[in-house]
This record gives structure tokens, sequence and C-alpha cells, in this order.
């Protein structure tokens, strides 16, 4: 019998293959205009430095004797040298690293799995070809997104993640499986490793479906007992790999990263409903200005809610469906006969919720909903479809439209700025890179003694490392006074000494004297 070449292409292996090559088949197009990008966000360097570390073999690091020179913000220097942040982020920069030697590979690994995962959850909730249109459009309008595809903060491998653990309940809601509640459990345990709060949700979600499934077919019961097992299983995984992170960089199993990073520097803030973190000691002015400014984001969050919760629907709109989605996405909400659409409308409006709960906002922060968001807008696209005005399929055409141009809409990433909030093109953006690559070409061993100049603004940090301070090629360090400065150039000896003078949108770099007197070359902020 012959078998048309449509129902070949529409296949799940197929489509989940063809899902996820695309989004990265274009970015490495893309390459020829646009290159991988360079850090320049506290988090991005805090991420990597996880990844580093997890690509030496190591939770954490030793503590450094010139630990007072490497200090900078989001990174512990005791009772470990260490990021504050969670590994599960860094699992994919550790990936890039290892497998291609450089950490944005595991980016693009990463978006292509969310786009893969994505379409193989839309597969148990809607045929085929529209779990096809929702894979492209995470692809594209996620995937491709310059904060996603173009940073080291990610949000596409906490996308894959939930895909799978919203993809093994929607199995699990036709039969009870082993093996579907062992991919919840690893799942929920990779969002739990990379966004803890937003993971814990999820934690209730999971078990009371697995709950109420098991209910509904007690006959079963065995086969649910070993699903419950496995998730359980799964999830004390993650709860271990956490412990273990915690010991190997705060010296206990129960103190987080970011919980110590609190104590002594004040930052992260806390939850809108905690109070404040108190000042901390004066360590160096960068940390108490980013203490002031995350305490100031505070007490304004918490005092005009209204903006707060119109600022985070916002974003979350914007990201998550854009101007090309929106219409789908009203029309999903009114679909009152779904118990699937009301589902996922519920899910999605507890992850905002939850999320007013931070001074801050960006859409990685629930990724892990980023396929529900999807499910929405796709399900909200086969209702437009089916709409026909006096007998004209008028619904069809104005689909298509909207799905071909939400996908073009999403594939530029030549674009250099945010389009959530963040600016990375303010002055001064990218002059660290600038340096890092000069001294690069230059080879050999270098030492940067980093000076900020009246006016800097703490967002732009300089002083970030490698894992293995000592072995890196360049060692960035925080000059703090003439006598203190020569200890570093002491211990760091053999090494081209630099003085790097940044001021608010440029930068001098000088070869280093006693005196700071300098052979200068300027660095100017790319235009």
């Amino acid at each position: 019998m012959r078998v048309s070449p449509f129902r070949c292409v529409l296949r799940p292996a197929v489509l989940i293959v063809a899902t996820m090559l695309l989004p990265v088949a274009v970015r490495l197009v893309m390459l020829f205009w646009i290159p991988p990008p360079e850090p320049q966000v506290h988090d991005e360097f805090g991420h990597l430095l996880v990844g580093d570390t997890l690509a030496a073999g190591r939770l954490a690091n030793p503590p450094h004797p010139m630990a007072r020179h490497l200090e900078t913000l989001y990174v512990l220097q005791q009772p470990s040298y260490a990021s504050i942040y969670p590994i599960g982020q860094g699992l994919a920069l550790a990936a890039g690293q290892v497998l291609a030697g450089h950490p944005w590979v595991g980016i693009l690994l990463s978006v292509g799995l969310m786009s893969g995962a994505i379409t193989w959850m839309l597969l148990r909730c809607l045929p085929a070809a529209w779990a096809a249109v929702g894979g492209l459009i995470a692809a594209s309008a996620y995937g491709l997104h310059y904060d996603w595809i173009n940073s080291f903060w990610g949000g596409a491998l906490c996308a894959c993640a939930g895909a799978l653990f919203f993809g093994a309940l929607c199995r699990l809601r036709t039969a009870p499986s082993a093996l579907m509640g062992g991919v919840a459990g690893a799942a929920w345990s990779l969002i739990w490793l990379i966004r803890p709060f937003e993971s814990i949700l999820l934690f209730l979600f999971g078990w009371v479906c697995l709950a109420l499934l098991a209910k509904r077919s007690l006959r079963a019961r065995r086969r649910w007992l070993a699903a419950a097992v496995l998730l359980l299983l799964g999830q004390m995984a993650g709860g271990a790999v956490t412990a273990l992170h915690n010991r190997q960089v705060t010296g206990s199993y129960t103190t987080l990263p970011y919980r110590l990073s609190q104590q002594l520097y004040g930052v992260p803030q806390t939850l809108l409903f905690q109070a404040a973190a108190p000042p901390p000691p004066a360590r160096f002015a960068e940390a108490r200005q980013m203490y002031e400014w995350q305490r100031y984001a505070k007490e304004v969050s918490s005092r005009e809610l209204h903006f707060r919760i119109l600022h985070v629907v916002y974003v979350s709109l914007k990201f998550f469906a854009g101007a090309w989605f929106l219409a789908p996405l009203a029309i999903a909400f009114s679909l009152s006969g779904d118990r699937t659409v009301l589902m996922a409308i519920g899910l999605m409006s507890c992850a905002v919720l939850a999320a007013l709960l931070y001074p801050f906002f960006f859409p990685h922060y629930i990724a892990a909903y980023a396929c529900v968001a999807v499910f929405l807008v796709t399900r909200g696209l086969m209702a437009l479809a089916d709409w026909k005005y006096q007998g004209r399929p008028v619904g069809q055409f104005a689909a298509a439209l909207l799905i071909v141009g939400g996908i073009a809409a999403g594939v530029p990433v030549t674009r250099s700025e945010s389009a959530v909030g963040l600016d990375r093109t303010t002055p001064g953006a990218g002059l660290r890179a600038s340096v890092e690559q000069s001294l690069a070409i230059q080879g050999g061993r270098h030492l940067v003694l980093v000076r900020y100049e009246p006016g800097h603004s703490f967002h732009d940090e300089w002083v970030y490392n490698a894992a293995d301070v000592d072995r890196a090629a360049i060692v960035w360090c925080r000059s703090i006074d003439p006598a203190a400065d020569a200890e570093a150039v002491r211990y760091f000896s053999g090494r081209q000494v630099w003085l790097a003078s940044v001021a608010k949108d440029s930068a001098k770099l000088s070869l280093y004297h006693s005196d700071h007197a300098a052979h200068a070359v300027l660095a100017q902020p790319r235009r």
C-alpha cells in the first residue's frame, strides 16, 4: 500500500526532529552576520562560572588567596569560590564547553531540545499538523528570541524540561506508565535545578494529577504505584544534587548559595512578602550600589503592586504571545468548554501570580510554562481556522496569516537590544569583551587591574574570572590601592600587567607601572 508523503512528514519522530533542527540551523546560518554572543550581564557571568566549574569536574572551587581582588557581584569567595546560581543552566553551558569548546553551543542545543520537547508534548494534546505548528512557533518566537538564544542565562533548557514534564503528565492521562512517571520526575528535577522557586507549583501539580488519575482507575494500582515511585525517585535525585551542590559551595547541605549571598552581600533581594535583606558590609562600592538598587526596586514593587501586576502581565504577553498571537490567545481563553484549555489557563495564571512575588521579572523566570503558552496559542489558532463567514473558510486564511507572520517575526536574531526591558546597548556595553579579544589576539598571559572611574555604572562589571583563576589566560582583578595592587602583581607574576580605567561610556587600557603611568590604548563603546 502506498503511503502519502504528507503522512510521512506528519510522523511524530519526523516532526520532533524537524522542529529540533530548524532553529539551530537558522542560527548557525546567521553566524555569517551575527557572531556568538559575549556575556554582558551579571547573571550571564554567574552561569558561565557554574558551567566552567562543572566542565572542570567540580561543583565548586577552593577559595583563592587573592579573593579580595576577585570579589564581584553574584559570586561567592568564601567558603568556596563559586557562583550563587543553581547548577541547572550551567549544565547546558558545560555541555557546550566540553562537546564543542564553547559554552554557547550548549545554548544552541537547549533551543533545539526545547523545540523538539514542546512538539512531543503537543502531539499528545493536538493533531499532528497543529503540533508541528506549535513546535515552529516555539522554535521561532522563543528559541530564536534574542534574550534566549543570544544570552547565557538561558530559558530554553527550563522550557525543554517543562515540556517533558507536561508531556509525561499528558501521557499518564491515557494510561499508567512507569516510564512516564520517571520522565516527569527527571524533568521536574531539571526545572528544580534551574528555577527552584517556580518548581514548587509544578511539584504540587504533578502529584495532585497523579493522585486523581490513580483514583480514577484503581484496578491498575500497581502500575500507578510504579509511576509514583519513579516520579518520586526522579525528584529525590534532583534534591540530592542540590544538597551536594550546597555542601560543596556553602559548607551546608541545606544552605543555598543565593541564601549565603543574601547574608554576605544583601543580594539577591528577598521576595516581596519577606523582610528585606539587611545592608551588607561595605566590601566594595559596586556591591553596595547593587544592594541599594535592588532594595529600592523591592520597595517600589511592594508599594505600587497594581503597576507591578500590569508589568508582569505585559511582559508575559509580549514574549509568549507577541502582537501576532494575541488574538489566538484571546480566542483560547474563550474556549470554556475545553477542560485542557481551562487547566492551561489556570497554570499560566498561577505562574504569573507567583512571578509577582519577585521584585524583578523576565520571561525566563517562567520558562517551564512555555509549552503551556504554546498550547494555548495553537489551540486558539485551531479554533480560528474553523471559523467561517457566509460559508467561506476565512478563518483558515486568517490563521495562516498569523502563523506565517508570527514565525517570520521570530526569525530575526540580529537586533542587539532586549525586547523585555534589559538594555544591552547602553554606553559601555561590550567594552570588556573588546579588551578581552584584543588581549587574546596578543597571546600570552595577562593580569588586568580594573579601576572604576566616577560615574561608572555597577551594571557594567568587569571583574569576572574562570573557574581555575591561576590557569586562565586573562585574570581580572579589582584595583584596591597601590599596596594591595602590588600584592596581586606579585602573586600573578609572569603575566603582562594592565590597568583598565573604566568610565561610564569608555575605558582606557594601559600598561601597569607602580605610578600607574602607561602607554594608553583607548577602547570605545561599540556602535
